[in-house]
């Protein structure tokens, strides 16, 4: 049972316009996905894990990462597929990401070393025609996490700050980092439901 081109496509495309703000490579994209439904099998494996390549370079912010590692529900010969397009995916959105804090750069190496698991585990089951494929994917992986380490240890800590009395975002972030623009970034971290009351007890980083 071959997997579903058209759910695939279909994916693809979807993270396309999710991920991709480059407009030529967007119209790239789009073509391509036009196309693909007629090439060879061969051809068609290539094709979908070029395009997922350029989506994941694409990738800049850390929800572009989340959005990519959703994936699919799908099953058999499809999921097979979409393991390994996730495999190589979430190594290269990783790794290319400036992650924050040291706990969310160490969380995506962990996710980044499981969808590389789940990817060489899909490989497994296509033989010896697979072997230059699972040689290439493990690698990917092994760099992305090498490289998310590096990121995590230049990456600041997480603290854990108490205000006694909910304020807004900007002044904290002022008081914590002397630049109320990064207010953003705290409620962010912080999880906090509102900007303009932030929680009395909650985490941000260090500097």
């Amino acid at each position: 049972m071959a997997a579903d081109r058209a759910t695939i496509l279909s994916w693809l495309a979807d993270l396309s316009a999710a991920i991709v703000t480059d407009a030529d490579d967007l119209s790239d994209v789009s073509a391509r996905i036009a196309t693909a439904p007629d090439l060879e099998a061969a051809a068609f494996a290539s094709e979908v894990l070029s395009l997922m390549r350029i989506i994941a370079e694409s990738a800049d912010e850390p929800d572009d990462f989340d959005k990519l590692a959703q994936g699919l529900s799908v099953a058999g010969d499809t999921a097979d597929a979409v393991s390994i397009m996730l495999g190589m995916g979430l190594a290269i959105a990783g790794s290319r990401i400036e992650w924050p804090s040291r706990p969310s750069a160490r969380r995506v190496r962990s996710r980044v070393s499981v969808a590389g698991d789940t990817a060489s585990s899909a490989i497994d089951k296509l033989g010896g025609d697979g072997a230059d494929l699972y040689a290439w994917s493990t690698s990917v992986t092994a760099i992305a996490c090498r490289l998310i380490s590096d990121i995590a240890a230049n990456a600041a800590p997480i603290i854990k700050v108490s205000t006694g009395v909910s304020m807004p975002s900007t002044v904290l972030a002022y008081q914590l980092y002397g630049d109320a623009t990064r207010a953003a970034g705290l409620v962010d971290i912080a999880n906090s439901a509102t900007p303009l009351v932030m929680p009395t007890l909650f985490d941000a980083l260090a500097s």
